[in-house]
């Protein structure tokens, strides 16, 4: 014969205490609405559209014109490069003067790039603005100097 069921024994204390626990982890997931999942992503406007194609390739000839116009001045004997950041690639050669006007367009896209990845549009149009607007400043100022010798 059986003993009754009772709260007493330890067996059946243990056993309802697991089968509580039991029911308590699984429905932990039930009832929660869908936001326990991640959204997806939304998707991001392209970064290569006609505006930053034209930012880039205006920003890549004012940055051209302003080493041509600088290694036509620095034939001069009496040069002095006014940008103090450029003036060791400017002295060295026109390798080296060609190469730091590269590196310093791909440093200007890179960072509008990652501007525009990371949310901040205006910003990224704002590197290669300035970018332009810089160099084209420095352009001017070096051919007014090789017109007015």
């Amino acid at each position: 014969m059986q003993p009754p069921l009772s709260l007493t024994r330890v067996g059946t204390v243990k056993n309802l205490v697991r089968l509580l626990g039991i029911i308590l982890l699984a429905s932990n997931g039930v009832g929660q609405s869908a936001s326990m999942f991640p959204e997806a992503p939304e998707p991001q406007p392209k970064f290569w559209t006609r505006g930053e194609i034209l930012l880039a390739t205006a920003d890549a000839a004012a940055k051209s014109a302003d080493m041509v116009f600088t290694m036509q001045n620095a034939r001069g004997y009496d040069f002095v490069e006014n940008d103090p950041v450029g003036r060791p690639f400017v002295t060295h050669g026109r390798a080296i003067a060609g190469v730091s006007q590269g590196a310093l367009f791909l440093t200007d896209v890179f960072l509008s790039y990652q501007f525009h990845k990371h949310g901040h549009p205006r910003l990224a149009k704002a590197v290669l603005i300035c970018g332009f607007g810089l160099n084209s400043a420095g352009a001017s100022g070096s051919a007014w100097n090789l017109t007015h010798k």
